[in-house]
């Protein structure tokens, strides 16, 4: 009872105690719950339809479009640039894919497997037409080939065999084609719907082609708006304000951007690092020039790790930089070019003609690799075969007896040139071209082996060069950039401001310079490489008027200050932001406008000749249906090509107000063109001019419903 009575009298502090327990365990829970949202909002890479994109996602998309081109392209890896437009090929492909989709599904259109399945085995899409799909022999899609190749995959997974990296590859692809052929299909289906809406009818037609066939020649009178003054021409406020609410739809984006003010320094070689890299090449001349063989020739390039590798073989001009083929003509062997720079490459370079001779630039030919016990034996082997083939013998025959096939192939220049090539494979090739069509050689290579060669057929004889070539690309020294750097990081840090920058930024050599709508989904700021972190802090950390830490970026060549001058939301741009633009359209209308009334009274090309101002020319072959281009004002001017198509041949046009100036003309001629009216092909025509124009309008508006957000900034 004594127990109770305690519990009783301290019953509000138990209660307590309970219900900050009970809360403390909830809000673990709802902690834990936000912390988990967070860290999956955090890996979001963008958003479509209100669908978030993970990063992962995303990744995955990036990776099989690289796999498409790997396979398409044959080859395994790419520049910085390529994965960068991979990358958008990816993103924008699939934004595409869940715009149309969206609209697929609520109009009940759908895509089955059976048709996939029949694309497939018909091999009717872009996505099937890569190597490993193809027949050898016809080079077009097989689909026996896919059958194969997946009955061949599922046996080594059922059979729990470890599959070949490579076949893993090609099934990744394969089943990423036919997502992709799913979402091909689907966009067709959408589009043959869309394109059944727009029509032509036989009026539009005849219109249509007579505005491409009736043609004039004009006498033309051109008086440019620029030819006024901009102190003649005042405008206001209210004007500006007008004109703003005129155009407003015009200035409505649908991404936010940046505005900013940058400094970028590009690092190059000083004067000291030229004379270093000059002294090195004239050194490398001087070495070439006692080298007596193309050996030593050779050791000397290899020595001083030139950008062109030297093969000990001959090659077409071609095969050497510009600077270097350009002389080769001109130069004899043994000569060595003096130490030389060449801006256009930003490098140094020297080289020796070691040799100059005409050969094939193609060659067919046919090989027996001779087997034997022993040196002896080969040798003995080796000069049996030659015997045999003197009297006549049959190549294939020989070859057989050695179990080899004896085939012909041709050989190239260009497939060998641009190669590092060891010794034995320079003999061989050397060898090879240095022979006449139907001769056979025996030929012993340093590593022992023996081949007999027998060229049946060359091609395109041309002159060729073995030449040792040294070229160094012109590099900073590391005393060059550390004293950029620290003149940079000194001024950095003495102008923490943007005023101080622009204000100081020309005193300490440096130039400001603006840049206005930055988007996120750029690469980089002002195309140069490795600028992810700084755009990073103009998208996420700066405030306007922000000055960043200095960046190292480029191909580490780079230093870059940045300072954050705008942010420009989505929607209507301020009318302050576009005021100087307004300004100078504004301006330039008045200027038309004063230009019109001092000239219209213009009766003739004589009149409108009087005017100070005015370029007279003939323009030929004005069609209502294109713009005519006025050279004399830089401007494409549709009024003129109305104007003309209405005016009679003989007749004066005078005073029209175009975008660029005031123009005046006489119709010189009036032709038509020698096509003939089809009035079905023009229907069509136009009906499918009319949907390709109005399928960039839907999907741009699509692409607004669809309030994308494009985050990849953020981790790539």
């Amino acid at each position: 009872m004594a127990a109770l009575q305690k519990i009783r009298s301290r019953g509000v502090l138990l209660v307590t105690i309970i219900a900050v327990a009970l809360f403390l365990f909830v809000a673990g829970d709802l902690f834990r719950g936000l912390e988990s949202l967070f860290q999956q909002s955090s890996q979001q890479i963008g958003e479509v339809n209100g669908k978030s994109v993970s990063i992962q996602d995303y990744q995955k998309l990036v990776d099989d479009m690289q796999t498409y081109y790997e396979i398409v392209q044959q080859k395994s890896s790419f520049s910085e640039d390529e994965l960068n437009r991979i990358k958008d090929e990816a993103w924008q492909t699939y934004v595409q894919q869940q715009l149309i989709q969206k609209e697929c599904e609520e109009l009940g259109i759908g895509v089955s497997d059976e048709e996939i399945s029949e694309v497939v085995k018909s091999g009717f899409s872009q996505m099937l037409q890569v190597p490993v799909f193809m027949n050898q022999q016809t080079g077009r899609y097989d689909y026996s080939a896919v059958s194969a190749f997946l009955t061949e995959y599922k046996k080594l997974k059922d059979a729990g065999t470890q599959v070949p990296d490579e076949y893993e590859k090609i099934y990744k692809y394969y089943l990423f084609a036919q997502r992709q052929i799913r979402d091909q299909l689907l966009t067709q289906k959408y589009q043959v719907l869309l394109s059944q809406m727009f029509l032509s009818n036989p009026v539009e037609a005849k219109l249509a082609f007579d505005s491409r066939a009736d043609e004039s020649d004009l006498l033309l009178a051109a008086i440019p708006a620029s030819s006024v003054k901009d102190d003649d021409v005042k405008v206001t406020d209210e004007e500006i304000k007008a004109k703003y609410t005129e155009n407003k739809e015009q200035y409505k984006q649908v991404v936010e951007t940046r505005d900013i003010k940058m400094i970028d320094v590009q690092v190059v070689a000083s004067d000291a690092d030229k004379k270093a890299a000059e002294n090195e090449m004239k050194d490398a001349a001087a070495k070439l020039t006692a080298a007596t063989s193309s050996a030593t020739a050779g050791n000397v390039v290899r020595q001083l790790a030139s950008l062109i590798p030297y093969s000990d073989v001959y090659k077409t001009k071609d095969a050497f930089p510009n600077m270097i083929s350009s002389a080769l003509d001109s130069t004899a062997v043994g000569t060595v070019k003096a130490a030389a720079f060449d801006p256009m490459t930003n490098t140094y370079y020297t080289y020796k003609v070691l040799g100059k001779e005409t050969q094939p630039d193609s060659v067919l030919f046919r090989q027996i690799g001779v087997i034997g016990k022993d040196d002896a034996d080969i040798a003995k082997k080796a000069d049996s075969i030659m015997t045999a083939l003197s009297s006549g013998a049959n190549f294939k025959d020989i070859a057989k007896k050695y179990n080899q096939t004896g085939d012909s192939t041709w050989i190239a220049s260009s497939q060998f040139q641009n190669a590092s090539i060891d010794a034995d494979n320079a003999l061989f090739i050397n060898t090879l071209f240095g022979m006449n069509a139907n001769e056979n050689k025996k030929l012993k290579l340093e590593n022992g082996a023996t081949v007999i060669l027998q060229v049946m057929k060359t091609a395109n004889p041309v002159t060729k060069y073995n030449v040792a070539s040294i070229v160094k690309e012109l590099k900073f020294s590391d005393e060059t950039y550390n004293k950029a750097f620290n003149d940079f990081s000194s001024f950095v840090a003495a102008n923490t401001t943007l005023e101080q920058v622009e204000a100081n930024a020309a005193k300490s050599g440096y130039t400001v310079r603006p840049i206005n709508d930055v988007t996120a989904a750029s690469h980089g700021i002002a195309n140069i490489r490795a600028t992810r972190d700084a755009l990073k802090w103009v998208f996420d950390e700066a405030k306007v008027g922000d000055v960043s830490p200095l960046y190292e970026c480029g191909s580490n060549d780079h230093l870059l200050l940045v300072a954050l001058t705008g942010i420009n939301k989505e929607g209507y741009r301020s009318m302050d932001k576009l005021k100087d633009e307004l300004t100078e359209e504004i301006k330039k209308e008045k200027k038309i406008e004063k230009i019109y009334e001092s000239a219209k009274n213009a009766k003739s090309i004589a009149d409108a000749k009087n005017f100070t101002a005015a370029v007279v020319d003939t323009v030929k072959h004005v069609t209502f249906s294109a713009p005519t281009f006025i050279s004399a004002t830089g401007a494409s001017e549709p009024i003129v090509s109305a104007v003309a198509a209405k005016t009679a041949k003989g007749a004066f046009a005078n005073a029209i107000k175009g975008k660029n100036g005031v123009y005046f003309f006489q119709v010189l001629n009036k032709t038509k063109t020698a096509e003939k009216f089809d009035a079905k092909a023009e229907e069509s025509s136009l009906a499918a001019t009319n949907f390709r124009n109005a399928s960039s309008v839907i999907l741009n508006t699509l692409y607004q419903k669809a309030n994308v957000k494009d985050r990849r900034y953020k981790f790539f």
